[in-house]
């Protein structure tokens, strides 16, 4: 094969692997890390302390110090058993990979969230989430996605939490 065809062929590949690893409906480009896990994608913090790191090893000077297990972050890059993120805040940092969890989780970020009974704004309430709780999140479809609020059940707009990528679909 020339060095020519070899290139598109590679670049076919590529392009062909983000097709097949991207969520229906996902508007982020999303590819398999290291780990085998497609990145970016959400994950929960494991511990009740979480150091996050300047680098990904220990001989990097921690930034800060995370205690709130459960909270969602979104790993944007893999290196070793090490995970980049961002929080819902902006801050990007350092964690190793055993201090984080595949339970799928969400930050309410308004203050008094309304979750309703059904997926719109028409049906009842189930219950009012102050921002800042955290609530494990049990599937996702379009604009919305039902929680599980310490044993209160609801669907919340998606705007309105931070924890999925946009227009991913969860069961």
């Amino acid at each position: 094969m020339t060095r020519k065809k070899n290139h598109y062929m590679v670049r076919l590949l590529s392009v062909l692997m983000c097709i097949l690893v991207t969520p229906a409906g996902a508007n982020e480009q999303v590819a398999l890390g290291k780990s085998g896990y497609p990145v970016p994608r959400f994950v929960s913090l494991a511990k009740d302390t979480v150091n996050v790191r300047t680098g990904p090893d220990r001989q990097y000077p921690i930034k800060w110090v995370f205690k709130k297990k459960g909270l969602p972050v979104k790993v944007i890059a893999e290196y070793g058993e090490w995970r980049k993120f961002v929080d819902s805040e902006g801050a990007t940092g350092w964690v190793w990979g055993a201090l984080v969890s595949s339970r799928r989780t969400a930050l309410v970020l308004d203050q008094n969230l309304a979750l309703y009974e059904k997926a719109n704004r028409d049906s009842d309430v189930s219950v009012v989430a102050e921002g800042g709780v955290i609530g494990e999140l049990l599937e996702c479809r379009k604009d919305w996605c039902r929680l599980d609020i310490q044993g209160f059940r609801g669907w919340a707009h998606r705007k309105s939490i931070w924890g999925t990528l946009e227009g991913e679909e969860l069961d």
